[in-house]
């Protein structure tokens, strides 16, 4: 190897870890957060993202209401039986939460390694489709399966509250996976690089 390879090599080698541990300076032609919203591949994977999490919402709130319309009991009689219902027709309503949150970090980490965008992109396309995946999940789900409660309604105005409180925590997630996918994975590195 020669010697101006060698001083190349050793000065991106520098570049490099000097680098780290920094905080990226925005250049001066970088896109706004809305310019990058409204590209095509974001808006594809965006898409994309909030299908799948309607997909589940409106499939977790069928189970609900499929299972009212065997009526077959899981739990035979008494106050097991309705806790069982309940129970069972709450699964969407409260474990939406922990559900969402772990499809944020297998979206952020099919998105951190498959989205060909940079780190910035790539991190709001995620954040964003986890955030309105989330609430069509929670709002779909929920509805379908307060449906099939007695005497119960929903507070539409806390639903749409709460789901996008919980959409922005879960669209956190979903980004902080892509940058963990992007910057702390060797294999992923590497193979960006």
């Amino acid at each position: 190897m020669s010697d101006s390879n060698l001083e190349a090599e050793e000065q991106t080698s520098y570049d490099e870890t000097a680098t780290r541990g920094q905080p990226a300076q925005p250049a001066a032609n970088q896109e706004a957060l809305t310019d990058l919203l409204t590209e095509p591949l974001t808006k594809a994977y965006v898409k994309a993202i909030v299908a799948l999490y309607a997909l589940l919402g409106a499939g977790m709130g069928l189970i609900v209401i499929l299972s009212e319309i065997v009526d077959e009991s899981i739990v035979d009689g008494g106050i097991g039986s309705d806790f069982v219902a309940l129970t069972f027709a709450g699964i969407p309503i409260s474990g939406v939460p922990h559900i969402a949150a772990t499809i944020a970090l297998l979206v952020g980490g099919y998105l951190g390694v498959r989205m060909a965008a940079d780190d910035r992109q790539t991190m709001l396309t995620a954040g964003a489709g986890a955030l309105a995946g989330t609430a069509a999940l929670w709002i779909l789900s929920s509805f379908l399966a307060v449906s099939q409660l007695d005497n119960t309604d929903i507070e539409v105005g806390g639903l749409i509250i709460n789901a996008v409180v919980l959409g922005l925590v879960v669209g956190a997630i979903a980004a902080g996976t892509v940058y963990v996918m992007r910057n702390l994975v060797p294999d992923v590195q590497r193979s960006a690089a």
